[in-house]
C-alpha cells in the first residue's frame, strides 16, 4: 500500500482532519437579542405607572395629637362622655368584652357593643347624642383588632366624636 501524507511510520489508519476544525471554532452560543426584552419590560412598568390608582389605606383611624406641648393642652373630656372599656377575654387573651361605663353589662361581640349603643343613642335623644363623646379603653394586653372592632361598631352607630383614653 502507498504512503499517503496522512499515514506516519507504521500507522495505517488516515487522520483527516476537517479545515473547520482545524481553524479551531469553538461551539456556536446562543443568546437571545436583549433589546426586546428590555423594551417590553419599560412598556410594563409604563404601563402600571400609568393605570395605578391611589387609595386610601384600609384600617388608617384619623386622629389629631393636640396643638400644645404637653398633654395638659388638650381639653378635658365633658362628663358625658360615654366610655367603652374594652378588656381582654378567654385562657390566652385571644378574645375581649365591652363594657360601658355607666352599665355592667359585659358584651362579648361587636354586634352585641352596637345594640347597645344604639339603644344609648336612642336614650339620649337625637340632637343631644351626636354631641356626646364616646371614649374607647382598652386594657394593656388587649389585641388591637378587638379595639378596631369597638371603633366600627361606635362609626356603624353614628357616633362623630370618637376617641381613645390616655392612660
Amino acid at each position: 500500500m502507498p504512503a499517503s501524507p496522512s499515514m506516519k511510520n507504521g500507522d495505517e489508519v488516515a487522520h483527516y482532519v476537517s479545515a473547520r476544525k482545524q481553524r479551531g471554532r469553538g461551539k456556536v452560543r446562543l443568546q437571545p437579542p436583549l433589546t426586546p426584552m428590555i423594551d417590553v419590560t419599560f412598556q410594563l412598568l409604563i404601563f402600571f405607572m400609568l393605570t395605578m390608582t391611589f387609595r386610601q389605606a384600609e384600617g388608617v383611624l384619623p386622629g389629631n395629637l393636640p396643638a400644645g406641648d404637653t398633654a395638659e393642652a388638650a381639653t378635658p373630656l365633658p362628663d358625658t362622655a360615654v366610655r367603652i372599656v374594652i378588656m381582654p377575654h378567654g385562657e390566652k387573651n385571644e378574645l375581649a368584652r365591652y363594657e360601658l361605663s355607666d352599665s355592667n353589662f359585659r358584651m362579648d361581640t361587636g354586634e352585641q357593643l352596637f345594640q347597645a349603643l344604639t339603644d344609648r343613642k336612642a336614650s339620649m335623644g337625637g340632637a343631644s347624642a351626636s354631641e356626646v363623646s364616646l371614649v374607647l379603653q382598652p386594657y394593656m394586653n388587649v389585641k388591637w383588632n378587638w379595639v378596631t372592632e369597638a371603633y366600627n361598631q361606635a362609626v356603624r352607630a353614628e357616633f362623630k366624636k370618637i376617641s381613645f383614653a390616655t392612660n
